[in-house]
């Protein structure tokens, strides 16, 4: 019969070599497609998922939502975003290159143009402007 001490470390050491199994499993090297990135779970947890974060990244084929252009997302790309930009995970690349410059430079311009307006100084009578239109819609109204 064994004490209760003995019987604990039994256990404790059961556990242990259970626990070296299991990273020895984790550890052995899979067989990576062509031109595929490692993925770095570590960067990869601002992702809360119910399934398992990707072991790697490969270069993905789409059709551009503007233009209709063929473009590859690649495995550089795709690292990049879900990695260091914290890209949600179940996200993917739309738009090409050449469109997504379109959409930024238009906010660009969208941008100063609303600043040019700021500066704009107010018409003298425009409180009395707003002041009439509404009115007028009151008027309608009722």
């Amino acid at each position: 019969m064994k004490s209760n001490k003995q019987r604990r470390l039994e256990i404790k050491n059961k556990r242990l070599k259970k626990a070296i199994k299991l990273l020895e499993v984790k550890t052995v090297h899979k067989i990576l497609p062509q031109d595929s990135i490692l993925a770095n779970h570590e960067e990869l947890k601002h992702n809360h998922t119910y399934h398992g974060f990707p072991e790697y990244y490969i270069n993905i084929s789409y059709t551009c939502r503007d233009c209709g252009l063929e473009e590859i997302w690649t495995a550089r790309q795709q690292k990049w975003w879900y990695e260091v930009a914290k890209g949600n995970l179940y996200s993917c690349a739309v738009r090409c290159r050449g469109c997504r410059n379109k959409i930024y430079d238009t906010k660009i311009q969208q941008k100063q143009h609303m600043q040019e307006m700021a500066m704009i100084k107010p018409h003298p009578n425009e409180a009395f402007f707003k002041k009439l239109l509404n009115t007028e819609k009151l008027e309608q109204t009722t």
